[in-house]
């Protein structure tokens, strides 16, 4: 599965590594697209009962963005301000209690909305590296959380999120641009309650990999 994340980074850069477009950087509104692929860690969880693992196959991910290109020689610097809309899924594959691990199932998902603001660096010909860090909430939902064939968790929470990114942009016109990039994402510990009344805690993190368009106005 890594290999295939590592394919999706670096198709887009070997198919545009003899294209050296030199265009003027874009100022204003911009919207954006993405879609991916998304690995969650394993999730340790914690009852009354003591701790276990949540195992998750690798899943998808999709966000919209609405944004704001700065003006590389304002008060703020070379850079963009923008609000995002990004849901992520990941299927149950496996329950880790200290008996052993079990079959699971369900899906576990992430819907967030976040300010982020990012830094770029435009000192290379024809592909632009940023950085760029985001805050917001995101609700976490157990969509039929099984263990062995036996519920676990119907719920959802909506808790503090937060992501770092890094990625490269492609300019393939001074309004539209190819984006590629990496996101870490994570929440605060959402609390679960099991179908029997019981309570539990969970852990939220993980890795995407994006490619998406942004189109200036």
């Amino acid at each position: 599965m890594m290999k295939r994340l590592t394919y999706l980074m670096c198709m887009p850069m070997l198919l545009l590594a003899l294209c050296e477009p030199a265009w003027s950087a874009h100022q204003g509104v911009y919207l954006g697209a993405f879609y991916g692929m998304t690995l969650l860690q394993e999730a340790e969880a914690r009852d009354a009962l003591g701790t276990f693992n949540l195992d998750f196959e690798p899943g998808q991910a999709a966000a919209l963005s609405l944004g704001y290109d700065l003006d590389p020689q304002g008060l703020l610097g070379d850079g963009r301000l923008e609000l995002e809309y990004a849901r992520r899924s990941n299927a149950l594959d496996e329950v880790d209690f200290l008996e052993g691990k079990v079959d699971g199932d369900g899906d576990l998902r992430a819907e967030s909305l976040l300010l982020n603001t990012y830094g770029v660096y435009r000192g290379f010909r024809g592909w632009v590296p940023y950085l760029g860090a985001g805050i917001g909430a995101a609700r976490i939902t157990a969509d039929d959380l099984q263990v062995s064939g036996q519920p676990l968790a119907d719920d959802d929470k909506v808790v503090f999120a937060y992501q770092l990114g890094v990625g490269v942009d492609f300019p393939l016109t001074q309004s539209l641009i190819l984006d590629l990039g990496y996101r870490f994402f994570g929440t605060a510990r959402p609390e679960f309650t099991a179908v029997d009344g019981s309570k539990f805690k969970t852990r939220y993190l993980s890795h995407s990999a994006l490619l998406g368009l942004r189109i200036g106005f």
